[in-house]
């Protein structure tokens, strides 16, 4: 009798455990609904794109990026992540231009070595807003040095900045980071327990701009 009362009480709990997981969102809360959403390209019908706007400077980017990696493990193909770099209050050219510049090299390139730049900046506590020592590192860091200098002052990086700040402008952006999916809805994060939870909150959000 105890048995079947224990096993009844684990599965119980068990439902109850999954409908957490799988709680819906609450608006204003979790998320919010854009009010007046800029103008932007056209997303193709049964796709969804999430972009985050970020700077490699941002102590809170940096702490928010386990959730972020974690959940692009888990995404479907009609999913894509976009990222924006941008400088923050005038600051942070030098990690927008690197960003952008490793662009320039591969993306691949870029994916791999964004999380080694948020350890040097965050952890070492390198310098890599000072120009060689940014090419030093990223050197060391088996990129390649040439390459990385020739993209890093292009013309093509200018132009990728200035499109980052009127990206943001038409978001009217308040802080890094941001999350934003399919240009209707940013999810609310919440920095008090270092971004816990964000990785199963943007992956229902995903699911609601999905059907919506």
């Amino acid at each position: 009798m105890i048995r079947s009362i224990l096993r009844v009480s684990l599965i119980t709990l068990s439902f109850f455990i999954v409908g957490m997981a799988n709680a819906e969102l609450t608006e204003n809360k979790d998320y919010v609904v854009l009010k007046k959403p800029p103008t932007y390209e056209n997303i193709p019908q049964g796709k969804v794109e999430v972009i985050e706007f970020f700077s490699y400077g941002c102590s809170y980017c940096y702490k928010l990026e386990p959730e972020l990696l974690a959940w692009l493990t888990e995404q479907s193909p009609n999913v894509t992540f976009k990222r924006i770099a941008i400088p923050r209050k005038g600051k942070w050219f030098a990690y927008a231009r690197l960003y952008y510049a490793l662009g320039l090299i591969s993306s691949k390139e870029q994916a791999r070595i964004t999380p080694l730049i948020y350890n040097a900046i965050h952890e070492q506590k390198l310098n890599l807003e000072d120009d060689n020592e940014l090419l030093d590192w990223a050197a060391s860091e088996n990129v390649d040095r040439e390459q990385l200098a020739k993209y890093y002052q292009s013309v093509d990086v200018d132009k990728s900045i200035a499109q980052a700040f009127e990206l943001a402008k038409s978001y009217e952006l308040q802080y890094v980071p941001t999350i934003i999916v399919n240009n209707k809805y940013q999810l609310q994060l919440d920095s008090s327990n270092n971004y816990a939870g964000t990785k199963e909150k943007l992956a229902e959000l995903v699911k609601l701009a999905e059907t919506n």
